[in-house]
């Protein structure tokens, strides 16, 4: 089903003036507070809310005949903010980037590349818009919070150029208040606010100049983000605030110490809120395209994974009995990249995954996962020159050797891949059967490791990880997983997803951030959301799935991947899932450790048979292949 958002309309009304939007970030809370200018007189619709989720991009501005315009604008990080940067009138979008001071703004509220770039200020240096001048055009000043400083400039920069020196400034507020623009009276010019977290104190200057506020009131919660704008129409700015905790905004038209005059509720609490006039915009259901399969090749054999160093045109696809096969241009080349000679394969044993080291294209070093020709799971070192198509055939390390100790052949997980902070992570299932195994933090099964690949075996246990020093193995990152086929790390969100195969009656995917310990994800206490094998149980300190679905649908999860390519406009940002029996594919946008807007692509894509594994080739691209050894690359319908 498809994630809709809904907001109440605000009275359409006719102001006498332009309004921009403005951004502010209190740094020591970090928080971003996001906030309206206005500026000089001319015929316009009040201003409105809309929320932008920085950890996809994406922009939802309200349409006054309802619904939404939603569009991708910006990176991870950027700040986001509004005004109107070619004097028509209507306010589109702005991002600031705190570590260059850069600046790119956008003259339509649609999706594309910046219209304008230049950069001003200095790195922590915050987005501070408005029409200082009063000459109808919005420009970007700054507010330097280590000064408590205010620098004004009444031009825009373009050319990727700096602007120079500010043509004015002035110190206003204290360290940790969060400044925002707007025309505080009415006069067709731009002033300075503060809002101050700690307390909800707003001080207001009506001129650009050094001295106490001219006014002062409380409005608001410590943790609110700011955002002020003509929300009457009368021609003065006034405050509102996002309230993370109930996701609602409360707004007030006069700048008086109360209670708000509108409040509504929408949105979700990570999402950051910005305002302006926004102009004719035309309500759109987001534009996730249809997908189609493109047919790679039929020419492998029970293939279960696909990986390749970033920017590298080869494929590399796993396959289970023990080989790893290079494709390039399609074609598998007839000697493979690496066979495993040491291999047992049946059940759900193999080789099962691989991951290049992040610095591959430099030292050549790549790990695989298998299981040894006794059962036992093994992660190995291995080297190949990174220009090359055939490894060294012989392991250089052994990072990990153990054994089930059950004799059975089947819930061995076997993802491995490297996160953000250099370690490897490794997803191992719980061996079998339905013991408590995957509780015990001293047993490797049913858990995810994160190890250090630096350290010898047995002590390479990364730091930080939650059991050091204490109770339970240095290796284990997480526990409480009964079968995880697959993990993903998405370094831009920030967040592991891991789908978990069930038992009797759930499938289930589980999105934390991914510098979060000691996760435990429930099994055999929970099989998803319900308790195992039966009412009653304890869930507290478990994590429970984002999503999950009942065994009428499917009974054997295949996770994916978190979008990051660029074939895909639309896509980005969602992550893509299966199930091997059932052939259903499914995909989700995620927000920060939520999953949103769920689309069902089975219609789109058919029904694929017994789907192993995605995977992603070194431009960020996605693929799925079946156990019957067939491979497809996954884009956008024509």
């Amino acid at each position: 089903m498809r994630y809709t958002d809904s907001v109440p309309r605000l009275p359409s009304m006719i102001m006498l003036r332009r309004t921009v939007a403005s951004a502010a970030v209190s740094t020591l809370a970090l928080t971003i507070l996001l906030v309206l200018t206005t500026s000089t007189a001319r015929a316009a619709a009040p201003d409105r809310t809309g929320l932008v989720d920085t950890s996809t991009g994406i922009w939802r501005l309200p349409v006054d005949s309802g619904g939404f315009a939603r569009f991708y604008y910006g990176n991870p990080g950027d700040i986001p903010f509004a005004g109107d940067w070619d004097c028509d009138g209507i306010d589109t979008p702005g991002l600031y980037r705190q570590s260059d001071g850069y600046v790119y703004l956008r003259n339509s509220n649609t999706q594309g590349p910046a219209d304008i770039t230049f950069f001003f200020g200095n790195p922590g240096d915050l987005p501070h818009p408005g029409d200082f001048d009063g000459d109808g055009c919005d420009t970007v000043s700054i507010y330097r919070p280590s000064e408590s400083r205010v620098y004004i400039v009444n031009e825009l920069g373009d050319g990727d150029r700096g602007l120079g020196a500010a043509e004015f400034s002035y110190v206003f507020g204290n360290p940790g208040d969060s400044p925002f623009t707007g025309d505080f009276d009415a006069n067709g010019t731009d002033a300075t606010g503060l809002y101050r977290e700690s307390t909800g104190f707003t001080y207001l200057r009506v001129e650009n100049t050094q001295g106490n506020a001219d006014v002062e009131y409380f409005f608001g919660d410590p943790g609110d983000r700011f955002v002020a704008g003509d929300w009457d129409g009368d021609g003065d700015d006034t405050p509102g605030v996002f309230r993370p905790s109930d996701t609602t905004f409360y707004l007030k038209n006069t700048n008086t110490q109360g209670n708000a005059d509108v409040s509504f509720s929408w949105g979700r609490s990570e999402w950051l809120p910005v305002a302006g006039a926004w102009g004719d915009l035309v309500a759109n259901e987001f534009e996730v395209p249809e997908l189609t399969f493109t047919f790679i090749t039929g020419d492998l054999t029970a293939p279960v994974f696909l990986d390749a160093p970033p920017g590298d045109r080869r494929l590399f696809v796993v396959e289970k009995g023990g080989t790893i096969r290079v494709i390039e241009n399609g074609t598998v080349l007839p000697t493979p990249f690496l066979t495993i000679g040491d291999i047992s394969t049946g059940g759900e044993q193999g080789l099962l995954g691989m991951a290049f080291h992040p610095g591959f294209d430099v030292n050549g070093r790549f790990f695989v996962h298998h299981t040894d020709g006794g059962g036992d799971t093994r992660i190995a070192e291995y080297y190949a020159d990174p220009t090359a198509d055939v490894a060294d055939p012989v392991a250089k390390a052994t990072l990990l050797d153990f054994s089930h100790g059950n004799g059975r052949t089947n819930h061995n997980g076997g993802m491995i891949e490297f996160g953000p902070d250099g370690f490897l992570y490794v997803s191992l299932g719980d061996g079998g059967g339905t013991t408590d195994r995957s509780q015990d933090t001293n047993d490797l099964l049913g858990t995810i490791l994160r190890i250090d690949v630096d350290k010898p075996e047995g002590a390479n246990g990364a730091a930080g990880n939650p059991y050091i020093g204490g109770p339970g193995d240095d290796r284990i990152w997480a526990i409480g997983l009964r079968n995880p086929w697959r993990t993903a790390i998405d370094p831009v969100g920030g967040v592991l997803i891991t789908a978990d195969v069930g038992q009797d009656r759930r499938e289930e995917v589980n999105v934390v951030s991914v510098a979060t310990p000691g996760v435990n994800y429930g099994w055999p206490i929970m099989e998803g959301s319900l308790c195992y094998p039966s009412d009653p149980c304890s869930t507290g300190g478990l994590v429970l799935p984002e999503v999950e679905y009942t065994h009428d649908v499917g009974s054997s999860i295949t996770g994916g991947y978190v979008y990051r390519g660029s074939a895909m406009p639309g896509f980005e940002g969602r992550y893509l899932y299966a199930d091997f029996i059932s052939g259903i594919i499914r995909s989700f946008e995620v927000s920060g450790v939520d999953a949103v807007d769920e689309i069902d692509h089975t219609a789109d894509l058919g029904t694929l048979p017994s789907i192993t594994s995605f995977g992603t080739d070194g431009q960020g691209e996605m693929y799925a292949m079946t156990i019957g050894g067939d491979l497809y690359r996954i884009d956008a319908a024509p």
